[in-house]
């Protein structure tokens, strides 16, 4: 199947070395607007075509689907090219930057009969999708809470702010991980910086199952953290993503809360037990979404998990964090 990629900055390097190991793609087009971008990427194919004019990729009717890597401010006029001229998208996270644009980017796929796939990498990750599996048994017990830091010193963006570059990632956990969407969200935010986005931002999400979730990010650590807590009534994860194996350890401890008879009072009783470490499997999980991807477009009966109406979940989300933090942190309807 023949494909360009569009974009070739931070991410497009990771996607042409899954793509060139990927015996379903062949990489035809590389496109960036930086001329010594595409310069520097080196190509194992040398039929591989360098431009930085997309129309070039628009223009070619042999090319079936493109995988976008650009900025968010461009993700839906890109898409919506691409659509148009009947080639399935693979795009980055967030799937564009409003909800409006992402719905009418899924009724033109929709019409199109176009697979739109949107890369939350983090859902195809071994420890997250141990997570799901553990987490959804009964001896796991109610989801009590989420508590994620998601921080480094990492690159203060123009177009989007600290939310929509980290928090996005645990939205997209959290919508995967739940049966539920939150019923409300909280935000407060910080900008360093006047002329740019928030670099730093806590986020609150409750559902009406009572559970709650908490997302801190930040741009401006002098360390980096990537640590999750999902806590059960009767298991409890914590899940390291910087750690180089053990990302994952299972602490088999919760609470019981028993109602005294005849009584408001109700008394806790505590479970403590053993800590399992699991074995994971090392596979990347960029390759895993591509191989989805692909199947989206060969097989229409195939359940994605990541595909274009949940990635329009998570940027509801996230335009009511903004909304939020306009609001100096009250509470905005999902």
């Amino acid at each position: 199947m023949n494909i360009g990629i569009v974009g070739i900055g931070y991410w497009g390097p990771n996607l042409l070395r899954n793509l060139n190991d990927n015996k379903k793609f062949k990489v035809k087009y590389v496109c960036d607007l930086n001329k010594e971008k595409l310069k520097k990427i080196n190509l194992l194919d040398n039929g591989v075509i360098k431009t930085t004019n997309v129309k070039d990729l628009l223009s070619d009717k042999n090319l079936e689907a493109v995988f976008i890597a650009t900025p968010v401010n461009t993700h839906f006029k890109l898409a919506k090219l691409f659509l148009k001229s009947n080639k399935h998208v693979f795009i980055e996270k967030p799937l564009s930057d409003s909800k409006q644009h992402c719905i009418a980017l899924i009724e033109l796929a929709r019409k199109k009969s176009l697979s739109l796939f949107v890369d939350h990498t983090f859902l195809y990750t071994p420890a997250v999708m141990e997570i799901k599996k553990i987490s959804q048994k009964k001896d796991f017990g109610n989801f009590i809470y989420y508590d994620s830091t998601r921080i480094n010193l990492g690159l203060i963006q123009d177009d989007i702010n600290v939310l929509w570059d980290l928090a996005v990632h645990d939205i997209a956990i959290l919508n995967y991980l739940c049966n539920e969407k939150p019923k409300h969200v909280s935000c407060v935010g910080h900008k360093y910086i006047p002329t740019k986005p928030e670099t730093a931002a806590y986020l609150t999400l409750k559902y009406k199952s009572n559970f709650i979730a908490h997302i801190n990010v930040n741009w401006l650590s002098p360390v980096k953290i990537r640590k999750t807590i999902l806590g059960g009534s009767k298991k409890m994860i914590v899940y390291n993503d910087l750690e180089p194996s053990d990302k994952l350890t299972i602490y088999n401890k919760g609470i019981d809360v028993i109602k005294k008879e005849k009584s408001s009072i109700n008394l806790i009783k505590y479970k403590v037990g053993d800590t399992i470490v699991p074995s994971l499997k090392i596979k990347e999980a960029l390759s895993q979404a591509i191989s989805d991807f692909y199947q989206t477009i060969v097989n229409k009966n195939f359940i994605c998990k990541s595909n274009g109406l949940k990635g329009l979940e998570v940027v509801e989300i996230l335009e009511a964090a903004n909304k939020s933090m306009k609001l100096e942190g009250k509470p905005v309807k999902i």
